[in-house]
């Protein structure tokens, strides 16, 4: 995905980026080589990847989105609180509007397909694609 590259505290720490129109706080794995590093308002492709909260059970990650948005929400630096649509499964694939996220839960069971659920993403990383 194209992101704008607006600054970072460092390699490991927290640097924000701009993808459309939405801010994103991310753990930053783009300035860890200063070869490759970004400059400041450069146009870069990233991949994301998150750590989920292990602690949500079943019943609170299909109970947390009953407006059925689709969106992340800044919780607090990396962390977000993630709302989205499962769209399939093997593997549960969740669409969260600008990111889709997979392995929320596992299921097998087609029924979840169309289901909103809400989870905490409890680290949003960035990285080249």
């Amino acid at each position: 995905m194209k992101a704008r590259f607006i600054a970072s505290e460092g390699p490991w720490l927290e640097a924000t980026l701009e993808v459309g129109s939405t801010i994103l706080k991310v753990m930053d794995e783009l300035t860890i080589d200063d070869r490759y590093s970004p400059e400041i308002n450069q146009e870069i492709e990233v991949e994301l990847s998150m750590l989920l909260d292990d602690d949500e059970s079943w019943d609170d990650i299909f109970r947390g989105n009953p407006e059925k948005k689709k969106t992340i929400e800044n919780i607090e630096g990396w962390s977000y609180r993630a709302f989205g649509e499962v769209i399939s499964i093997n593997p549960v694939v969740v669409d969260c509007g600008l990111i889709k996220v997979h392995d929320v839960v596992h299921a097998n069971d087609e029924r979840v397909i169309g289901e909103h659920v809400g989870f905490t993403i409890t680290r949003l990383d960035a990285t080249y694609a």
